[in-house]
């Protein structure tokens, strides 16, 4: 490996684990320590193996009220914001992006903050990131919509609720009208076939596949058959896998790897899609944590399904 890809937290947390696995101790905690600097899957794994609180920074840049509205009043973010409103995202996204060619960072970031303020979320996916700071603007990166509906539907299924916020986030940025090339469909990214399935067996009521583009129906949905497959396979990281790459691989990847540990089960997936997403979505899940109740469940925990642990604290290395 380079330097810079032994230096990545990825690689040094499985360095770790494989010193840990070998008897050098010292030399895991050393690496740990530097894993859990960073708010990631494998340094929030590596915190939990040092008991101490998750590492985020999260950054606030100073409010400027009449920047943001200069940022508002663009002429070419009122057409992208129209546009999204109007159901154009192809025509609002070629006015954004014209828009941003002529601003500087901090325009750039106030215009991903009035996209935000109209619900259109992706934009701290797509924008932000240029600067190393920007990727701990939590809040704009993680947005929070429809919680009340998320926290019910999560209470109804006993699930974690940041766990189907983090569903969300990775499936469509909170795009209620989000849809797939495959014809998946909403928030929670579900098929219209297995929508009509799990509408039925729940009850809901179900006006063919557009019913998934209303939230609350997409969400109860949604949370209804995470349900299923959480009770299918027994584990989270599991369950994550064959939302996102379907039974079959699922069932190769079990039978293959019986007794792994989570971690090493995650880091062998075959399928390169599916490895990330389920490191993405367990990350997430500790990070709404964090939006929904400033604590957030061990990561260790969580990944093999105890929700009912205590919550453990953030802290930001530089003031810790």
């Amino acid at each position: 490996m380079t330097p810079a890809q032994r230096a990545d937290p990825h690689w040094q947390y499985f360095e770790a684990r494989l010193a840990e696995k070998t008897g050098d101790a010292a030399e895991a905690r050393r690496l740990y320590a530097e894993v859990a600097k960073s708010a990631t899957f494998h340094g929030f794994l590596a915190a939990d193996r040092l008991g101490q609180p998750y590492a985020l920074c999260p950054w606030q840049p100073a409010r400027d009220h009449q920047a943001k509205a200069a940022v508002a009043a663009d002429p070419g973010i009122v057409r992208a914001m129209e546009l999204w409103q109007l159901d154009r995202p192809n025509w609002a996204t070629r006015e954004w992006d014209a828009a941003l060619k002529r601003f500087d960072d901090a325009q750039r970031r106030l215009a991903v903050e009035v996209a935000n303020d109209n619900g259109w979320f992706d934009r701290a996916v797509f924008a932000l990131g240029r600067q190393p700071d920007e990727s701990r603007l939590y809040e704009l990166r993680f947005p929070l919509h429809h919680e009340r509906t998320i926290e019910r539907e999560a209470r109804k299924n006993a699930l974690d609720p940041a766990w189907v916020a983090s569903e969300i986030r990775a499936e469509s940025v909170f795009n209620p009208k989000a849809r797939s090339p495959a014809d998946a469909r909403g928030l929670m990214q579900v098929l219209p076939s297995t929508g009509a399935a799990v509408a039925r067996r729940i009850g809901q009521p179900w006006n063919g596949g557009d019913t998934l583009y209303d939230a609350d129906a997409n969400i109860a949905i949604g949370s209804a058959y995470l349900r299923e497959v959480l009770d299918k396979y027994g584990a989270p990281y599991v369950a994550i896998a064959a939302y996102n790459a379907g039974p079959t691989p699922t069932a190769r990847w079990q039978s293959q790897r019986p007794g792994f540990d989570p971690d090493f089960w995650i880091e062998t997936i075959s399928y390169r899609e599916t490895r990330e997403y389920v490191a993405r979505v367990l990350a997430f899940s500790t990070i709404y944590d964090w939006r929904m109740h400033g604590k957030a469940l061990p990561l260790s925990e969580r990944l093999r399904g105890n929700f009912d642990g205590k919550r453990k604290p953030f802290a930001c290395p530089a003031q810790s």
